[in-house]
């Protein structure tokens, strides 16, 4: 096979994306912040049933833990609470890597792991169907950044890699493009005001206000103050937006059972408020994406799962 100095440039591009942006030394953060690509995709693909998916994940709490909680039982008033959500396993990473992967990939822990370059993601199945995406994390450095970031200011852990849904696909780290579109709140609030969110969006708060350095309570209020406005402003909620709130996994001693609402524009005013106890897990949310586009499957545990609609 004959290799053009184009495709041989991408080439190496690519490897070097896999681990390029990981140091944090204050010096290497600056420079990778300076020149680090940033992509802001846009589409007006039509789904079934929503024509914008957004997810946020909290962190580590059962069911019948966070549904105590004033703020969170307040948000699921507000749309449809599904009460009957599994989360796949213990710890975090595998959980997020099965939201996007329809598997855990073989990953048990929260370790520094790599997905083989071969091994697909709801991601490749948007891009095919023109769907535009991006994922928001709060406290990353900057776009395409693949390490942990402590908060400089206190040194406490902000934004983790294991938090990033993508993170250990090396079929998105390979790609400059792709990692691109993994950017910090920053760039949301900026893609938020000059209206360029994508249609698929997940978005991970940090380490304090996803509740796992804090609380439930304190991820409660989080959550609610940040979503609220958010329902309420025409460039984020537009006509059948849907965004699903929800956690990475309950407590070791429950059966992985955890809060799950519906919201947004997408939801009927006639169903906010109520409830859905039909078994879902993190594989149903993959499903109900690709139904809604017809993006077919990733050919793993998202085949004969349950989709939401």
């Amino acid at each position: 096979m004959i290799v053009t100095s184009t495709a041989f440039l991408a080439l190496l591009s690519g490897v070097a994306a896999q681990t390029q942006y990981t140091s944090t030394a204050a010096s290497a953060v600056a420079a990778a912040r300076a020149t680090a690509l940033t992509l802001s995709p846009t589409s007006n693909v039509p789904g079934k049933t929503f024509d914008r998916f957004v997810q946020i994940w909290l962190e580590n709490v059962d069911y019948s833990v966070a549904i105590a909680d004033p703020n969170l039982a307040y948000l699921a008033s507000q749309g449809i609470s599904l009460t009957n959500y599994i989360a796949r396993t213990h710890p975090s990473q595998p959980n997020y890597v099965a939201v996007v992967g329809a598997s855990r990939h073989g990953i048990t822990d929260n370790n520094f792991r790599r997905v083989d370059s071969s091994i697909k993601t709801i991601v490749h199945l948007l891009e095919d169907k023109g769907v535009s995406w991006s994922v928001y994390q709060e406290d990353q450095p900057y776009s395409g950044f693949q390490g942990n970031y402590k908060n400089q200011l206190t040194g406490a852990d902000a934004y983790v890699r294991k938090h990033n849904p993508l993170m250990s696909f090396d079929s998105v780290t390979s790609s400059t493009t792709r990692l691109a579109k993994c950017k910090n709140f920053t760039m949301f609030d900026r893609d938020l005001s000059s209206n360029k969110l994508p249609q698929w969006m997940f978005l991970t708060p940090n380490m304090t206000n996803s509740g796992h350095d804090t609380s439930v309570s304190f991820a409660g209020k989080w959550a609610r103050n940040f979503i609220v406005p958010l329902l309420s402003n025409p460039n984020f909620n537009i006509p059948r937006t849907l965004v699903m709130l929800t956690f990475d996994e309950g407590s070791y001693e429950g059966n992985n059972q955890i809060y799950a609402v519906l919201l947004g524009s997408a939801v009927p005013t006639s169903k906010r408020g109520t409830t859905n106890s039909t078994e879902y897990g993190h594989y149903s949310v993959i499903k109900t994406v690709e139904d809604n586009w017809g993006l077919g499957n990733l050919g793993q545990n998202d085949v004969g799962e349950r989709a939401f609609f």
